[in-house]
């Protein structure tokens, strides 16, 4: 009976291996996702609205608000905003949002090693990063194309009581902060001042004729992307002043090709340089400065720098209107950490070596960008998922298995 009991145990247990090996080898064999293309598009949204909510998407055609794919071999089961659906949009405003696939049958198709800008496409959008879930998920974010518009016009264009020449105007909302100011002698153009980062003007050193003056201000793109992406407002025109024979200027005061000759002060742009000049004359030059809560650097010239600057052996970015970056950058298709702490460390410093965010550890090399795939760090192998930069731990990657520290071990 004992002998029996032990035949039976010992079948018992080849069945259950005979059973399970089909499965695990099934699994093995499925074929690999080896590239995913997502359809993306947002219904017109302008400066001002809001994000539509997730449940409007389609999710298997291309009309409306839509993140689709005619893959076969995975589907979109579940949408996420990132970029927060209550915030106001902008113009240049990129929303981001991450779509969950899943393999539609996971027995013949799964999602298998890394998946990057290289193998994941975003038609109508841009790919920021991508992580798997084992293999019948992957997760993709992404950003919609920005957001287009036109600027609001700008409101009470009107002369100072005091004195003669003193325009000023109202900002709106929906403004880039720069502005095209023209002055008009009856219907005649005296001066131009474009790209004006500032509510008021004093044309008065170009008022050298007696007659009746009025001018005009219109809200205009400032930076590249609000060029590509914003269209200038309407004019908005001032009341009418007039300037009596014995009130005219004598010129003095007039641009004579200096920024700020004039008398401006605050920004002034000059081609396609800006300067900051301070109500005493001087110029911020070859050092950092705070203006309305951000970070500008400008070299020995007074020139506002942009692009990767180093400054005391410390490598900083600045986007393309000046201000100083901090957290998460991507420039040269790789990712960059920059300090955005003001109370530990240098704000805005670029930073190297071991990363911890959010819970999640990143490596970045010598030159500060964050190292993907697999990378040998002080002697020890880990991995990093492509897109993402996060280390991996506890899990294994294309069948090799890393520990709770993300090391590989031979």
């Amino acid at each position: 009976m004992k002998h029996f009991k032990r035949l039976v145990a010992l079948t018992s247990v080849v069945s259950m291996l005979g059973l399970s090996i089909p499965f695990e080898a099934l699994a093995a064999s499925a074929k690999t996702i080896s590239s995913v293309t997502l359809y993306v598009g947002l219904e017109e949204i302008e400066s001002g609205d809001t994000l539509p909510s997730e449940t409007s998407f389609k999710t298997t055609e291309g009309t409306g608000n839509y993140v689709y794919t005619n893959n076969n071999r995975y589907e979109v089961t579940d949408l996420d905003w990132i970029t927060s659906d209550s915030k106001e949009m902008k113009i240049g405003s990129e929303p981001k949002m991450k779509a969950t696939l899943r393999a539609t049958d996971s027995d013949e198709y799964a999602f298998k090693g890394g998946y990057q800008s290289s193998n994941v496409s975003i038609k109508g959008g841009t790919y920021v990063s991508s992580n798997r879930s084992g293999t019948d998920t992957l997760y993709v974010t992404f950003t919609f194309k920005p957001v287009k518009g036109t600027y609001d016009s700008p409101e009470d264009a009107t002369w100072r009581d005091s004195g003669y020449g003193n325009a000023r105007w109202s900002s709106v909302d929906n403004s880039s902060g720069a502005y095209d100011v023209y002055l008009y002698r009856g219907s005649s153009v005296v001066k131009k001042v474009e790209g004006l980062k500032a509510t008021s003007y004093n044309f008065y050193p170009y008022m050298t004729k007696a007659g009746t003056y009025t001018f005009k201000v219109r809200t205009v793109s400032y930076s590249d992307s609000e060029q590509k992406y914003g269209k200038n407002s309407d004019w908005t025109e001032s009341d009418e002043v007039y300037l009596p024979e014995e009130k005219v200027s004598d010129g003095s005061g007039q641009d004579n090709g200096t920024p700020g000759s004039n008398g401006e002060v605050g920004w002034i742009r000059d081609g396609n340089a800006w300067h900051y000049r301070y109500p005493d004359g001087s110029y911020q030059k070859n050092n950092w400065a705070k203006i309305n809560n951000k970070w500008y650097l400008f070299d020995a010239n007074g020139t506002m720098v942009n692009g990767w600057q180093q400054k005391n052996n410390i490598w900083y970015y600045l986007n393309n209107d000046g201000d100083m970056v901090t957290g998460w950058n991507k420039t040269n298709n790789k990712w960059y950490y920059l300090n955005p702490s003001t109370t530990s460390g240098v704000e805005g410093a670029m930073m190297t070596g071991w990363i911890n965010h959010n819970n999640k550890w990143y490596y970045a090399d010598s030159t500060g960008a964050m190292q993907e795939g697999w990378k040998q760090v002080d002697g020890n192998w880990y991995y990093f998922y492509p897109g993402d930069c996060s280390k991996a731990v506890s899990t294994t990657i294309s069948g090799f298995p890393v520990d709770a520290n993300g090391i590989w071990h031979k």
